[in-house]
């Protein structure tokens, strides 16, 4: 049995506007790799393993039947109706991994992608991947890299390592979503996450910056996040409109949510159900915007692009594109040891050693 695939289009010249010209981003991650990898060469290299992970999640919900505020839950739907408009669709996505460790400190790689769809022609640029070695000492060089007056520096002095390397991808992740809200004009723009700031690696600043640049050129950002703990009355509020019919937005944005304090919401939040037999999601769009221009834009996603269980292809593609295979993280490793002269020793699995074959889970 042959399964039907979607055919994309992929070119070795990528005419994306300016996107990398117009930014020293790739000089300033080659230059940051480099200054890290430097002094790894002939330490000894423990490579963690190359288990993939996947958070499987159940959606056997029932429909929230319940009065909001005196008013039923139709009153906070709005129908959808797609607007076919040529409307360039990007999507970017960046992805983070350990490689293995060193007697100083830890090896990991980034890795971007940005994915663009005009007239349902769907190309894409890959950044990376970028091999890092951070250590206590030269973690906070690393992060001086990536100082300019648009983001802001992150104080890793007492950040562990391991969150080093989160950082380290958010701050690549951020500047290429800046790049883009520069160099994209009269686009939707589709993050995966959230608009919310406050949390770690998220400052107000940064993101309120990303924002105002995107709307200076006409674009529109919309961040869908696949999980959500946001609740309304004890919900997942991504519960309530399962069995609605799509496409359809619910605006939760100004009721009573279960948000966690000294964050800020610079997006307005709705739920997304835009296809049938598909997914329901957070989606998150820039408050800078009316609620006219945030309806406007999500139509016009509808009519410009292909959802996949009512997911932008285009973030699900820049997703694919980003993420490293045991493939990937086996080629890097090998490369790595063979560049620098690492010499690779097998990883001391302490759960094993201490409890046998009942050491099961992953070693911090």
């Amino acid at each position: 049995m042959v399964i039907e695939q979607l055919q994309y289009t992929i070119t070795s010249r990528y005419n994306f506007p300016q996107i990398m010209q117009n930014t020293e981003l790739n000089k300033k991650l080659i230059e940051a790799s480099l200054n890290t990898m430097h002094n790894v060469r002939e330490k000894t290299f423990q490579p963690f393993e190359t288990r993939l992970l996947e958070n499987l999640e159940q959606n056997n919900q029932q429909v929230l039947q319940q009065k909001l505020e005196g008013k039923t839950i139709s009153t906070f739907l709005t129908p959808l109706k797609a607007i076919e408009d040529h409307t360039p669709i990007i999507g970017i996505d960046v992805s983070g991994i350990r490689l293995g460790e060193t007697e100083t400190g830890i090896l990991c790689a980034i890795r971007g992608a940005i994915v663009w769809n005009q007239n349902q022609k769907y190309k894409y640029l890959r950044i990376g991947p970028f091999p890092f070695h951070i250590t206590e000492e030269n973690k906070q060089e690393l992060f001086s890299h990536f100082e300019n007056n648009i983001l802001q520096e992150i104080n890793t002095n007492h950040t562990p390592l391991f969150e080093a390397i989160g950082k380290l991808c958010n701050q690549v992740e951020r500047w290429i979503q800046t790049a883009i809200a520069y160099s994209a004009s009269e686009s939707i723009i589709l993050w995966d996450g959230s608009l919310t700031a406050g949390t770690s690696g998220n400052t107000v600043n940064e993101i309120s910056y990303i924002l105002r640049t995107a709307r200076k050129h006409g674009n529109a950002i919309l961040a869908f996040t696949k999980v959500t703990t946001i609740r309304f009355l004890g919900w997942k509020i991504t519960d309530i409109i399962v069995n609605h019919e799509p496409p359809c937005l619910f605006e939760v944005d100004e009721l009573p949510l279960s948000i966690t304090k000294n964050t800020n919401l610079l997006g307005r939040i709705y739920v997304a159900n835009l296809a049938s037999h598909g997914s329901t999601f957070r989606l998150d769009i820039d408050k800078g915007l009316s609620k006219e221009d945030n309806i406007m834009a999500v139509q016009r996603l509808l009519g410009n692009e292909l959802l996949f269980q009512g997911y932008p292809e285009c973030l699900r593609l820049a997703h694919i594109y980003s993420t490293f295979t045991a493939n990937d993280v086996i080629g890097i490793q090998s490369f790595l040891a063979h560049e620098y002269g690492l010499r690779i020793v097998p990883r001391n699995n302490m759960r094993k050693t201490l409890f046998g074959p009942y050491g099961t889970g992953l070693d911090d």
